[in-house]
């Protein structure tokens, strides 16, 4: 995504893509942005826990929040 913000003391900030990586400036200076995402999606392991959960959650295998807490209360987690 590509934007250009300018802040209240008139600094600009641009983002841009380049060498398929995303960077920022600020006042001249230029910054990656780290996308931790990227790391995620790329480990197998990782990857195969995110499908097996969209899996889980495709099927209807969920629960609330309050749920989770009366279970681990109860000692099953």
């Amino acid at each position: 995504m590509q934007f250009s913000l300018k802040g209240p003391d008139g600094t600009v900030i641009v983002s841009y893509r380049k060498d398929r990586k995303e960077f920022i400036r600020i006042a001249g200076s230029e910054y990656e942005v780290y996308n931790p995402v990227f790391d995620l999606d790329s480990d197998p392991e990782i990857r195969q826990m995110i499908e097996a959960s969209e899996k889980d959650i495709k099927q209807g295998k969920v629960y609330s929040t309050d749920e989770m807490v009366e279970a681990i209360k109860r000692g099953e987690l």
